[in-house]
């Protein structure tokens, strides 16, 4: 779908005014927003225009959205930071040419991760970060102009900024004083630095004059690179953990005439009656696609088998009173992969019986659980809240994972869980790594609302964690602990402001 602006309608920049608005202000429970599949054209002599602004929380998405303006004169592409509290939040395949501002994010919670974007033709820089927990993979810019300035908490990583047209002045990263960045493999060809540190933006007028910035610049190649100290266990230097990342699958879509559209067995879409068997035999119908409009009571297990390789709702939960527990288990079948989307809360939870891929896109799950036939595979979490995650020797590559109970958030033993971007509410240990797993964390974001110093921030038990990871508490009780770290019997903690904090020295 396409949508154009009509000509000269938003004309004063500064009243600007976007083309779609998706919420916020006041409050943090805007749920389940998503915009799939879009175009948004400002059209031309629109001055005062912005292209969407999105907000959500918990869980919400914008994928493959194009955002153009034709004659560069628009304010902002993705407006992120018109409202407090936006996020956690998804940005995949998206695409914006112009504006004056690619991307603009700013306050201070909730995290928002965007991966796989292409920016070019901006005015005065393709993203901008004021403030807020922002996690970016996968960019590619080219511009005149800075590729991204930042006064936050930001995490760049596996990006190409094609600096054109005069950016060889310039550097292609703005970090302003007291901002906190972490890079990693960033290509910056065209530019005269990758990395500059200033303290205002009179200073990077300053650089481009020629001013003596050296002392605070670093590139055109980075490996990777800290603007903070990192705190280490022992004197070793720091460094990721460099999992192997891989993408989510995709997977085609067919027909909606295939589908299996559960209310056609018998489901009831309102949530008022008992839908578990009418779902049980959609599922057991042979098709691909199990499609769940609406809202559905579950007082009996549905099992996912024979050919589903897809079930989808429409943002609607599934057995809210916890009725069944597990309201779903995902059991061997025909389909060699299992996609769970758009579904807004699973209330009795998911068990995963099968050694399959699961991929879960866009959704809740209350409690999520994997028996011993699972060990070794693979799931994939994109835009998911959850509580309680244990992994017993899984595989998880995850996009903007959002886990909010009390107590330890996160279980990884002797697995792989590779994290870009996770958000935690509630007090408990936010990830304990044990018998020999591997925990990365590209950019996490603690919004510590209760008992912050009852449990160390991270655990490690005879295994391996790196975090890039920060912290907002408004109640006075943030975490005491940030490390407790237990090798051949012997555990120390590290609190805040403890512990051996260690440079990285750019190669």
């Amino acid at each position: 779908t396409k949508i154009v602006l009509k000509d000269s309608t938003f004309r004063d920049p500064t009243k600007p005014q976007s083309m779609m608005w998706c919420g916020g202000f006041g409050s943090a429970d805007w749920f389940h927003n998503h915009i799939e599949n879009i175009a948004f054209d400002i059209g031309r002599d629109n001055p005062g225009a912005i292209g969407l602004q999105f907000y959500s929380n918990n869980y919400g998405a914008l994928r493959h959205v194009r955002i153009t303006d034709r004659d560069g004169t628009g304010v902002i592409g993705l407006h992120l930071g018109y409202a407090d509290m936006n996020g956690p939040l998804l940005v995949k395949h998206c695409e914006i040419t112009g504006f004056g501002i690619g991307i603009q994010s700013g306050f201070a919670v909730n995290g928002q991760v965007i991966e796989h974007v292409t920016l070019e033709g901006q005015q005065e820089v393709g993203i901008s970060n004021a403030g807020q927990s922002l996690k970016i993979r996968s960019m590619r810019s080219q511009n005149r102009v800075p590729a991204v300035m930042a006064y936050g908490t930001t995490v760049l990583v596996d990006a190409t900024l094609e600096g054109i047209e005069g950016a060889n002045s310039l550097p292609a990263v703005v970090n302003y004083n007291g901002g906190r960045l972490y890079v990693r493999d960033l290509e910056a060809p065209g530019y005269r630095r990758a990395i500059a540190s200033v303290e205002s933006p009179d200073s990077v007028q300053a650089f481009q004059m020629g001013a003596d910035q050296q002392p605070h610049t670093i590139g055109p190649r980075i490996e990777e690179y800290a603007s903070t100290q990192a705190t280490v266990m022992g004197n070793d230097p720091w460094k990721s953990l460099r999992l192997p990342v891989r993408e989510t699958p995709e997977l085609e879509w067919e027909s909606p005439e295939a589908w299996a559209n559960a209310v056609d067995f018998g489901a009831d879409p309102t949530g008022s009656r008992d839908s578990s068997e009418a779902i049980q035999r959609a599922i057991d119908s042979g098709a691909k696609t199990v499609f769940l409009p609406g809202f559905m009571a579950i007082t009996k297990t549905v099992i996912v088998r024979s050919r589903v390789e897809r079930i989808i709702g429409t943002g609607g939960w599934l057995d809210y009173t916890s009725q069944a527990k597990p309201t779903l288990r995902i059991e061997d079948g025909a389909a060699p992969i299992v996609f769970l989307e758009h579904l807004s809360s699973v209330h009795g939870g998911i068990e995963v019986d099968t050694a399959r891929p699961i991929v879960f896109k866009s959704m809740g799950i209350h409690r999520l659980s994997f028996t011993a036939k699972t060990q070794g595979s693979e799931v994939y979490m994109e835009d998911v809240t959850t509580l309680d995650l244990q992994l017993n020797r899984q595989r998880m590559w995850a996009r903007q994972l959002n886990i909010e109970n009390e107590g330890t958030h996160l279980t990884n033993r002797n697995g792989d869980a590779w994290i870009l971007g996770y958000k935690t509410e509630r007090g408990g240990t936010l990830a304990c790594t044990e018998q020999g797993g591997k925990t990365e964390i590209l950019g996490g974001f603690s919004y510590t609302t209760t008992a912050g110093k009852l449990a160390p921030m991270f655990v490690t038990r005879d295994a391996s964690t790196f975090a890039y990871f920060g912290e907002v508490c408004f109640n006075g009780d943030p975490y005491e602990v940030l490390i407790e770290h237990e090798r051949a019997g012997r555990t120390e903690r590290i609190r805040r402001g403890e512990g051996d904090t260690l440079p990285y020295v750019a190669p």
